[in-house]
């Protein structure tokens, strides 16, 4: 895969995963696993590298190539946030069984 920028060409290598993001307005990701919820206003992403949490307004999907593992969202963002897989997963049950 490779991404354009205004100067050069950059290669990604397969399977790493990368988020671009141009004026807080688009973002690019790779290594997109599944979208495990979404509305206006955040983004739950699970990624190679652990659960993304976009938030921010007016958010969208722009392109989704599931295949491919890549997503490009449109909208205001405010905030991102990872977490590992594991640690969601606990962190949920933990509000479930307390």
């Amino acid at each position: 895969m490779q991404i354009q920028t205004d100067s050069s060409m950059y290669t990604i290598p397969s399977g790493d995963h990368v988020v671009t993001m141009r004026n807080r307005k688009r973002m690019d990701l790779t290594s997109v696993k599944t979208i495990d919820r979404f509305d206006q206003e955040e983004f739950l992403v699970r990624t190679s590298l652990g659960v993304l949490q976009i938030r921010g307004e007016e958010l969208r999907i722009v392109h989704l190539d599931v295949d491919k593992g890549l997503l490009t969202l449109e909208g205001t963002v405010q905030t991102l946030q990872y977490d590992d897989e594991e640690a969601g997963s606990r962190n949920f049950l933990h509000k479930l069984f307390g």
